[in-house]
Parts: C-alpha cells; structure tokens; sequence
C-alpha cells in the first residue's frame, strides 16, 4: 500500500518516466507470445495513466491561468507552439482536460489506472450531458456510479448507461429527466451541425458534425455498401481483385452516394468546364487542365470525369485569349448508357460487383484522342477501378489495358506484374463459350487529334 510519506511530486515523476523510457533496451526475437502479449498490456496501461495524469496537470495550470501569466496567450494557443500540433488538436486537448478535472474521482481513477481513456472519456460525456438536471450530490453519486461500473463496461456501454444513472440517482424523476436531456441534445446537435473541407493537393479532407440520428442513417447506408464490397470480393475469390481496405470500402460507399446524387433520371453526367492550352492540345498532352473554378487536374483526373459529363470545351491560345466555346455536348446518351447496362450489366473490371448505378462510362480510346462515343469505345466502370484504366499521359505505370473484344465484349490485359503472360481475362458475367479460342485486342486506329469534343452518338 502506498503511504502518503512515499509519494513524490509528478514534476518529479514524470521527469524519472521520461528518462527511464530513454533506457529502454530493443526488443528481442526471444520473447514468447506470452511475454509479448503481457508487454503490450503493460504498455497501455502506463499510456493511459501518463494520458490521465497529462490531462490533470493540464487542467490545474489552466485554472490557475498559467499560460496567460507566464506566455501571454490562452492555454491552447501555449500548446501548439512548443510541439507539433494543430490547433485542433491543442483544443481537443484542453477540453478532454477541461472534462477530467472537473470530475475528480473520475481523474484519481484514471491516474490508477483503472479506467482506460475511452472509459474516460464516455464517463465525463455521460456526466456533463446529466449535469443541469442533477445537484451536485446526485454529479457526485453518478461519478461514484460510473467508474464503478468501468470494471465491467467498455467504453460504448458506458456512453449508452445515461438512464440507468438517472435511474440510479433520481429514480423519481428519471423518465422526464431524460426526455428533456435527449431533446436538448438533439437540438444542440441541429445547432452544432457543420461540414468543412481542406483542399490537400489531389484530396479533400472534411470534418464536421451531423445529427445522430441523421449520422447513423448515412453510416448504415455507406456500411451497407461497403460490406456488400467485401462479401463479393471474399465470395469470388478472386486473384485479380483489388481488396480494399474497410476505410477504402466506405470511403468508395461514399463516392457512390455522391455520384448517385448528381445524376437525374435524365442525366448521366455533371457539366465540365475545361480550359487547355491550345499547344498542349496540340501536342497530344490534353491533360493537366483546370476546370471552371480554377483547380488544377491531373489529365488522368481531367479524363475520367469528362468520360460521363457535358463537356465545354474552352481552347485558350499562347496569351490565354479564348479561341473556341464548343457548345456543351452529353458525350453518354441516356440511349447509349442504356445500351451500355444491357450489356455490361455494372462494372466490367474482373471480380468487381458494383451494379450500373454506381459506374461511369469510360472511353477506351480518350475523348480527346479522337475516341469516339459509341458503344464499341465505351464500358461501365465504377469509380474504385476507373483511374486503374484511366491511364495518366504517357507510359508512367504498368497498368491494366482495356479493349473491346471481336465478340463485342469488354476484356482486359493485365499488368505485367500480375501475369508475365498478359493473357486476356473479363468479368464472370463475360466469360467466353468453350468453342471460342482467347481473342486478342482489336486494332485500334491511330488516334486523331481534335479541338472539340466527340459527336454524341
């Protein structure tokens, strides 16, 4: 048992951590499982009790208004300039110390390490979610509840205990204690609902806050998508699948949404505003181009979204005077998206089951190569293995080719990396009869080069 004469101040402390952690020595091959698995539980028991005892000691030198004495500027402001944070994290920082040093017993038994971070942090939700309708004898009851509790609920079943509290602590009141709290959660939720983007090079990173209930509905969809992906990929089995990670899979459950969003029942397509430099058109790069509001695109972007949307053509000259506006043109007839679902039936790519919704209708040979938009130049992809096709100007990649066959249907060579042989493989939907020998790629003709788009067929 530890005396209060054995104690030591957590300057102290923490300085005999950080120098102890300098001296630790690299992990051998030797240890057994056992051992590693004892080692890693060891390991995040210390983290979770530095985390607690950081968030404390963070907690008093805000209450005591250190960093505005000693720097001149609020605390979060102070952590972001001695480490590499983002002033997001700094703030994540100081509230999560904020929320612990008001609940003491939850702090003591964080800093002993009975409670992990994310039991931490669902207690002091709970606790300041009840709050307004309780006294301070019931806050300290419920506290005394919760990290009770903590020795058998996870964090998530400690996040979902808010009625057996009020249950446990004001059982008179409890049932309209608790409609009054989900109401004012939902309508500080409605009031707290934002969406932001950082554009970050070629992606767009976003964050925000929706309403829960409105949450949950578009996780289940995007869940509901994304484990359709994985069941199909495991159920086929097959080698030239690309599995995607669960991030990846909602991620492209996402995209799906989007895309399915912006096409109406009598559009395909977005509308495209396209400015190229006259003597790169000319060259044959016909890439790197800026849409209307100005972003640059990679050509392999700038193809792949002109594949299925009403293109503008803007062609500039050698002073960025406008030389052309080609009137906008649907490059993908509702007629022709038809006959592309007829017989492509969704994404073409082997062991892909994406249905015809969520495709785009890809030109083997570019628009801006002269490709023509007829069915024997077009297939449905969807958008995971579009820019696997979609190729960047130029030979940078090996990469999968894809041509229609002498029989009218889409087939592929592989990269060299995935067979040396390179021999032709289609989607199951598309497999050959037994009589037919493999055919090879048709001969393309040479592409032409021209300044406007492709007449819609």
């Amino acid at each position: 048992m530890t005396t209060s004469s054995s104690l030591l101040p957590a300057s102290q402390v923490l300085a005999e951590v950080d120098a102890l952690l300098d001296r630790v020595a690299p992990r051998g091959p030797d240890m057994d499982a056992g051992e590693r698995l004892v080692l890693v539980r060891l390991a995040r028991r210390v983290r979770g009790r530095v985390d607690a005892l950081a968030s404390l000691v963070t907690a008093e030198a805000e209450q005591a208004h250190a960093a505005e004495k000693a720097a001149g500027a609020p605390m979060a402001s102070w952590l972001g300039t001695g480490e590499t944070l983002s002033r997001r994290e700094a703030a994540g920082a100081v509230r999560q110390a904020r929320a612990l040093g008001s609940h003491p017993a939850v702090g003591e038994a964080a800093v002993a390490g009975k409670l992990g971070t994310g039991q931490v942090r669902a207690i002091t939700g709970v606790l300041d979610g009840l709050a307004p309708q309780l006294n301070s004898e019931q806050v300290a009851h419920a506290e005394e509840l919760m990290v009770g509790w903590a020795r058998e609920l996870d964090a998530d079943q400690l996040t979902r205990s808010a009625g057996k509290v009020l249950a446990a602590v004001a059982p008179a009141t409890a049932a309209e204690t608790m409609e009054t709290r989900l109401q004012r959660e939902a309508e500080m939720a409605h009031r707290q609902r934002s969406l932001r983007f950082f554009f970050e090079g070629a992606s767009v990173r976003f964050d925000g806050s929706l309403p829960r209930l409105a949450a949950e509905a578009w996780i289940a969809q995007l869940d509901g998508m994304a484990e359709q992906t994985r069941r199909t990929l495991l159920e086929r089995r097959d080698r030239l699948a690309v599995m995607p990670t669960a991030e990846q899979r909602r991620a492209d459950a996402l995209i799906a949404l989007i895309e399915a969003g912006g096409k109406g029942k009598e559009s395909w397509g977005g509308r495209v505003l396209v400015q190229l430099d006259y003597n790169q058109l000319v060259a044959g790069a016909a890439g790197a181009g800026l849409v209307g509001d100005g972003r640059q695109l990679s050509a392999g972007e700038l193809r792949r979204i002109c594949c299925d949307a009403d293109l503008i053509p803007v062609v500039l000259g050698t002073h960025s005077e406008v030389l052309d506006v080609g009137r906008s043109v649907r490059l993908v007839t509702p007629a022709i998206r038809t006959a592309l679902v007829v017989r492509d039936q969704g994404c073409v790519f082997p062991g892909c089951d994406a249905p015809a919704a969520r495709c785009e209708a890809h030109h083997i040979i570019p628009w801006w190569a002269g490709g023509r938009t007829a069915l024997s130049n077009l297939a449905l992809l969807c958008h995971s293995h579009h820019p696997l096709i979609e190729p960047a100007h130029g030979p940078l990649r090996d990469q999968w080719q894809l041509h229609i066959a002498p029989d009218g249907l889409p087939e592929f060579t592989p990269p060299a990396r995935i067979d040396p042989a390179q021999r032709p493989v289609r989607h199951a939907r598309h497999k050959r009869r037994p009589a037919e020998s493999s055919p090879t790629p048709a001969a393309a003709s040479p592409p032409r080069l021209d300044t406007g788009p492709p007449t819609a067929a």
